[in-house]
C-alpha cells in the first residue's frame, strides 16, 4: 500500500503546486482561464489523438463498460439530488451539486493518472466514461437546474427543462475532448501515419498536458477557496456528497460489473478495473466554472471538490489497494 501511496503522490503533488502558487499569488487567478483553455484544446486534446490514433480506443467490451458506469453515474445522481432537495437547495443548486458527487476529474486527473498507472489501454475505458459523464450525466443534471425557473415561475414554459437538456447535449457534442478522441480511432481505423513533423507536435503537446492540467487543477481549486462564499454554503455538511462520491460511486461500478459478468456479459478486467478506479477519482473541477456560469451555489459545489480531491489520494490508494488482489493480472 505504501508503494501505492508513493505511485499518487506526485500528481497530488502537482496539484499542491498549483494551489500554493494561486494562493500566493504567484499564479495570477486572471491567468487561469488561459492555462485552462491550453490544458482543454491543446493538452489533452493531443495527448487523446494520439492514444486514439495509437488503437489503444480500439478494445472489445467498452458497451458493457459503458453500461455498468452509466447505471452507477445515474445511481449516484439520484442520490446526490435526494440529498440536495433534504437540505433544501433549490433545483438550481442540487442539480450543480448532483453533477459534481457524480462526475469525476477525469480529464484533468484522472486520463493522466490512470494511463501512467494502467497504461495506454486505460485509454479506452476512460473514453468509455467521458461519453457518459458529459452527454448524459451533464445533459440530465443541467435539465434538472434549469427547471428550477418553470418551477418558481409557474408562467414559463414548461418545457424548459427539455430545452435546457437539449441545449446541454449540444454543448457536451462540442467538448474537444470528444472530438479529438473520435478523430484518433478514425485516423487508427484508416490505417493513417501522420508526418513526423506533425506527429512529433502532437507528442510534444501531450507530453505538456499532464503537468499543466494538475498544476491548472490546484490553481482553480484555490480561486474557488478564495471566492466570496455565500454564508449559507458553510452550513451546509457535505459528509454525503464526499461519501457518494469517493465510496459509493466506485462501489456500484464494482457492484454493477459483477452482476453483468453473472449475467454472463464478458468485462475485460483491466476495463473493469479502471472504470472503478475512475468512479473513485475525485469530483470534475470544471463544475465549479459551471456552477458560476448557471448562476448556482459556487462555494457549495467548490467544497465538495476540493475535499473530494483532498481526501481521494488516502481513497484511491485504498481503493488501488483493495482491488490489487482480485484483478491480480493488472500489475501497478
Amino acid at each position: 500500500m505504501t508503494g501505492l501511496l508513493l505511485l499518487f503522490v506526485p500528481f497530488f503533488a502537482l496539484v499542491l503546486l498549483g494551489w500554493g502558487a494561486a494562493r500566493g499569488r504567484l499564479l495570477p487567478l486572471e491567468g487561469i482561464p488561459a492555462m485552462n483553455s491550453f490544458v482543454l484544446f491543446f493538452g489533452l486534446t493531443a495527448m487523446l489523438f494520439r492514444l486514439g490514433a495509437s488503437g489503444a480506443l480500439h478494445q472489445s467490451g467498452l458497451l458493457g463498460l459503458l453500461l455498468v458506469y452509466g447505471v452507477a453515474g445515474a445511481v449516484v445522481t439520484g442520490l446526490a439530488l435526494v440529498w440536495g432537495i433534504r437540505q433544501g437547495l433549490i433545483r438550481r443548486d442540487s442539480g450543480l451539486v448532483a453533477l459534481a458527487t457524480a462526475f469525476p476529474n477525469t480529464g484533468f486527473l484522472g486520463l493522466p493518472l490512470l494511463t501512467g498507472l494502467l497504461g495506454p489501454q486505460a485509454a479506452g475505458p476512460i473514453a468509455a466514461t467521458l461519453l457518459i459523464d458529459v452527454l448524459l450525466l451533464s445533459s440530465l443534471c443541467l435539465a434538472w437546474a434549469h427547471s428550477h425557473a418553470a418551477r418558481e415561475a409557474p408562467g414559463d414554459d414548461p418545457a424548459e427543462a427539455w430545452h435546457a437538456a437539449q441545449a446541454s447535449l449540444k454543448g457536451a457534442l462540442r467538448n474537444p475532448l470528444l472530438w479529438s478522441m473520435a478523430l484518433g480511432m478514425l485516423v487508427s481505423w484508416l490505417g493513417w501515419t501522420l508526418p513526423h513533423a506533425v506527429d512529433e507536435t502532437i507528442r510534444l503537446l501531450g507530453l505538456a498536458a499532464t503537468p499543466t492540467a494538475l498544476f491548472t487543477l490546484g490553481a482553480i481549486l484555490a480561486r474557488a477557496q478564495m471566492q466570496p462564499a455565500r454564508v449559507a454554503a458553510a452550513s451546509v455538511p457535505i459528509g454525503v456528497p464526499l461519501l457518494l462520491k469517493l465510496v459509493v460511486h466506485p462501489l456500484l461500478v464494482c457492484g454493477a460489473g459483477w452482476a453483468l459478468v453473472q449475467a454472463g456479459v464478458a468485462l475485460p478486467p483491466s476495463g473493469w478495473l479502471t472504470v472503478i478506479l475512475a468512479a473513485a477519482l475525485p469530483s470534475a473541477s470544471n463544475v465549479s466554472m459551471l456552477a458560476e456560469r448557471e448562476g448556482a451555489n459556487t462555494a457549495l459545489v467548490a467544497r465538495i471538490i476540493l475535499w473530494t480531491t483532498a481526501c481521494a489520494l488516502l481513497s484511491l490508494t485504498l481503493w488501488a489497494s483493495v482491488l490489487h488482489g482480485p484483478f491480480e493480472t493488472i500489475h501497478f
